[in-house]
Parts: structure tokens; C-alpha cells; sequence
């Protein structure tokens, strides 16, 4: 009959006090399936190693979960303590970090390049060592004597379980290197040692948002849309200042070369209704003379030189601008999975009229009320103006911005991120140093719930200087339009209900319809019927939609 461990622990001493040779024979365990227990000399037990593979793969499946669990099973204690301490130790640490930290935090940190390069590596590091881990562990439990056909299976389930591990944590670094470098390719690294705080240490930060309307069908580039948006760094309060492309006589700050140009504004007396001196053309003349532009804040003269005549007209201090090409927009809406726009009372005609104001047939048309629309048709959305105005095609495009913070979650933007910062790259231009990103989310942040507000300098706005009570945009009043701008900012917020996330208006953006002042030899725009009554104020982006 078999003998028990301790007869084999008795007799093995007794051998070792005569000063005989120890003489260690396996001894057979009558219990699961693994093939044999080896004791040392004082009688304990040593590594399993299992009679059948499906035993050794489930042990490796262990250590597929909880790194260090298939070596605790094979008896390997304080190796499998080792690698399951450090990774619950690991796991412990990213949780408590998450929990402790604000949202804020969190979203600065993945804005921060550094991070994200130590992330990516970290990740990696992860991956190889816990595939390291699952291959020792069915080297360790994987029988001998096994035929080629269980040699293959064996070898293909941890190549799965391997792959299984490795997929998720590539895929994290390789996004984690894509952030990375949409970073360092979109956003400008601060120069001359200048710290972020001082970057950011201003009471209130205005950028100039710009939309270009370049594209195949175009000769030349303009600005589609302008805008500036005032943020108060302290509340997150931000304030949008639009400014319609067919403001005349624009200005530009005194003793420049193009307020000696144009002592009167950007302006042709020979040709007083040419589309060549919108505000929307300042960017386009100053590539025709860039002897006239601004030397800075970019290496680009139409920028410069529209930077220079909205800080004018505004009375504001420009600190960054962002510049989106039109098209590009559409290809970041795609990537994001298309937008839900309330279309009007009325179908939208595509097309009706071209780069040089020609009325032609409409190519399609979009359906009247709430629509899924993809990148083309929001573009389609924002910028048509066939049997519409300039101004209800800037609530139009300010109602789509508002579309976007409702309906676009940071989660939509983690799940749809390849796409997107291909379209951003390409299409998006910035001066915002990515050293302030993390503080910008901050004041972002601390916003909570505060709704966009927006004034339009257009004919729904009122101005008491003017015979019919409304701003006029051929002849704009420099001096309004800063006084507009100080006493929105002094003012207290506007309020407004909160709108759902993905649903639309149910009226088309309120606009100054049925008038034709300041309207250039581009626009055959057919204003409808029926004008509101002027707005004294900022109003809230979600009620104005």
C-alpha cells in the first residue's frame, strides 16, 4: 500500500541522521489531475505540473484575469504574490487617483504631453509583462509528452488569451500617441520659458473664432464666419460677439497703413456695392497686399490683418484665435457620427447660388424639421442662403455650435478619435498654447452649467442712434459697437431653461429679415417676410435657438 508523506518525511530523517545518501523517489498524490508532488527536505510540497492540457489552460486563463493567479494555483507562491500584488496595487492606485481627482484634472492631464507619452509607454510595458506572465504559466503547467495536435491547440489559446490582453492595452497606447501628437501638430508650444499661468492669469480671455470658406469651388479664401467668444476665466461665463461678413467700412487701428488706405473704412467709392470690401474680404485683400497687414500674431497676413480690425471695431484685446476650414467641419461632424439640427419650418436649399452670387436651381434639398444630418448637410446648413439672409444664416451657425455642446459627450469624442483628429489636423489651425490647455478645461469646467450667450452685430440688434432703432451694417457705428461689448460684459448672465441634449428648436433662429442694408454685389439673398423685434443685449445661445 502506498505510503503517506509523513512515513516518507520519518524515514528520509532517519536516513539523514546515519549519514546515508537521501534517496528522493516521486510520490504519487492520489488526487486532481496534475502529475506529481516533489518534497524538499523538510517535507514540503514543490510545483505542480499538470497530466492534461485542459487543467493547464484553464491555469493560464487564471493568470489572463488576475496576473499571478495561475502561478498561486501551481503552488508557486511567492512568485504569484509578487505579480498579483503589483498588479492590484496598480489597478488600486489608477481607481483611487480617478476617484480623488476632479474631471478637470483628469481631462488635463490627458492634454498634457508628457503624460500622455508616459501613458503610452506605461501601457505597453503592461501589455508585454502580462503576456510574459500568461506564457510562463502554461510553459510552468503545460504537461510533457503532449501529442503535435495538443501542442497546437495549447500554442493557439495562449496566442488568444495573449492577444486578448495586448489588443486593449495597444489600442489605449496608440491613442494616448495620437493625442499626443494632434497636440504637438495643432497647438503651439509656449516659447521663452513664458509659464502657463501667466498665459492664462487674465481676468477674461477673448479668441477670435474664424470659419474660411475655402474650397475647390472658390477663387481665393474668406471668412464665412467671425466671432469672438469671451470667457471669463473665473466664472467660465462666455459671451459670443458675432460679426456678419457683410460688414462695410470695417476700421482698423489708427496710424496703421490700412487705416491710412482706407481713412474711411475698408471701402471702394468707385464701386461702393463690390463684395471686395466686406469684412469677410479683409482676409483675402491682405494676401493680395501684405504689405499692409500686422506683422504678428501668426505668419498669416489675412489673419493678422482681420485680427487688427475686429480688436478695432470690438475694443477688445485678442489673446488667441482659432481658424476651421468649412469643409473640414463637415469631415469633423462625419467623424463624430453626424449632428441633430432642427431644419426650419421649411426644406433648406442646397446650392441656388454661387461663389459670385448668381441664382441657379438648388441641387437638393434638406427636409423641413428635426434631422440627423452628416458633415455635408450641416455644412449645407451653415452656409445657405438661398431664400434666407446673411444674419439668419449666422443664427443658423451659431444654433449648430450649440447643437455640438449639447449632443457631442467627451465620450463621443474618445470613441470616435482617429477620425477626428484626422479632420482636425487638416482643417483646424490655433495660437492656443497647448501648456494652457489644462487650465482652459478648468475655467471650462467651473462653468458647470452656464449657458453660451451671444450679440450679433447685425439689424436684429438694437441701436437707439439709428433712424429705424436697429444696427446698421454699411455704415457700422465703432463707437456702439464697444459700448455694446463693455456693457454685455459688465452685465449679469443671461439665463435661459436648459435645452435636451439632442433635441432641436422648434423655430428657425431669430434675424433681422427684410433688410437689405449692407448687403454686397456677392449677395442675391431673398430676405422672408416678417422681422423681429430687436434685441438690447446678449441673449442665451439655447434660447435664441
Amino acid at each position: 500500500m502506498p505510503r503517506t508523506k509523513r512515513a516518507v518525511v520519518d524515514e528520509r530523517a532517519r536516513t539523514a541522521a546515519e549519514g546515508r545518501p537521501v534517496q528522493r523517489p516521486p510520490v504519487r498524490y492520489h488526487g486532481p489531475s496534475y502529475q506529481e508532488l516533489r518534497l524538499d527536505a523538510a517535507g514540503r510540497t514543490q510545483a505542480r505540473r499538470f497530466s492534461t492540457l485542459g487543467p493547464a489552460l484553464f491555469t493560464t486563463l487564471l493568470s489572463t484575469v488576475v496576473p499571478g493567479a495561475g502561478h498561486l494555483a501551481l503552488r508557486r507562491f511567492r512568485t504569484g504574490a509578487a505579480i498579483m500584488a503589483t498588479f492590484v496595487l496598480g489597478v488600486v492606485t489608477l481607481v483611487v487617483l480617478t476617484l480623488r481627482a476632479d474631471r478637470s484634472d483628469l481631462i488635463g492631464t490627458l492634454l498634457s504631453s508628457g503624460t500622455l507619452v508616459g501613458g503610452a509607454i506605461g501601457l505597453l510595458v503592461a501589455a508585454l509583462a502580462w503576456m510574459a506572465v500568461i506564457v510562463r504559466t502554461y510553459l510552468l503547467a503545460r504537461p510533457t509528452g503532449l501529442r503535435t495536435g495538443q501542442r497546437v491547440l495549447g500554442a493557439g489559446v495562449v496566442a488568444l488569451l495573449c492577444l486578448g490582453v495586448a489588443a486593449p492595452l495597444g489600442f489605449g497606447a496608440e491613442l494616448a500617441n495620437s493625442q499626443r501628437q494632434l497636440l504637438e501638430r495643432l497647438f503651439p508650444s509656449l516659447g521663452g520659458g513664458t509659464p502657463a499661468a501667466e498665459a492664462i492669469g487674465k481676468g477674461r480671455l477673448n479668441v477670435l473664432l474664424v470659419g474660411s470658406d475655402a474650397g475647390p469651388d472658390r477663387r481665393g479664401t474668406r471668412t464665412d464666419t467671425m466671432m469672438v467668444a469671451s470667457v471669463d476665466t473665473h466664472t467660465g461665463r462666455t459671451i459670443l460677439f458675432g460679426l456678419p461678413r457683410n460688414l462695410q467700412r470695417v476700421t482698423f487701428p489708427p496710424g496703421s497703413p490700412m487705416a491710412r488706405r482706407f481713412p474711411q473704412g475698408f471701402h471702394n467709392p468707385s464701386d461702393p456695392l463690390s463684395g471686395d470690401y466686406l469684412l469677410n474680404a479683409v482676409y483675402a485683400y491682405a494676401h493680395s497686399f501684405p504689405e499692409v497687414a500686422p506683422a504678428g500674431p501668426t505668419t498669416d497676413p489675412g489673419l493678422n490683418l482681420l485680427h487688427s480690425s475686429v480688436e478695432t471695431m470690438l475694443g477688445v484685446k485678442l489673446d488667441y484665435y482659432v481658424e476651421v476650414n468649412m469643409a473640414g467641419f463637415a469631415s469633423i461632424i462625419d467623424a463624430l457620427g453626424g449632428l441633430t439640427v432642427d431644419v426650419g419650418p421649411e426644406p433648406l436649399p442646397v446650392g441656388g447660388i454661387t461663389p459670385t452670387g448668381r441664382r441657379v436651381k438648388p441641387d437638393r434639398y434638406i427636409p423641413a424639421g428635426v434631422q440627423h444630418l452628416d458633415g455635408e448637410d450641416t455644412l449645407a446648413v451653415a452656409r445657405s442662403r438661398t431664400n434666407s439672409d446673411d444674419y439668419t444664416r449666422m443664427g443658423r451657425q451659431r444654433c449648430l455650435l450649440q447643437y455640438v455642446l449639447q449632443q457631442k459627450s467627451p465620450a463621443n469624442l474618445l470613441s470616435n478619435f482617429q477620425g477626428v483628429a484626422a479632420a482636425t489636423t487638416d482643417s483646424v489651425s490655433t495660437n492656443i498654447p497647448r501648456q494652457v490647455l489644462p487650465a482652459l478645461v478648468k475655467v471650462a469646467d467651473s462653468a458647470g452649467t452656464v449657458a453660451l450667450e451671444s450679440v450679433s452685430f447685425d439689424p436684429n440688434l438694437a441701436d437707439p442712434n439709428e433712424p429705424d432703432g436697429r444696427f446698421d451694417t454699411s455704415r457700422p457705428d465703432v463707437a456702439f459697437m464697444k459700448k455694446v461689448v463693455r456693457d454685455t460684459i459688465a452685465a449679469p448672465a443671461a439665463t435661459a431653461a436648459p435645452a435636451p441634449p439632442t433635441t432641436a428648436p422648434t423655430s428657425t433662429p431669430k434675424s433681422a429679415s427684410g433688410s437689405t442694408r449692407g448687403r454686397g454685389a456677392t449677395d442675391d439673398d431673398t430676405a422672408p417676410t416678417g422681422r423681429p423685434a430687436p434685441t438690447k443685449g446678449a441673449t442665451s445661445l439655447a434660447q435664441s435657438c
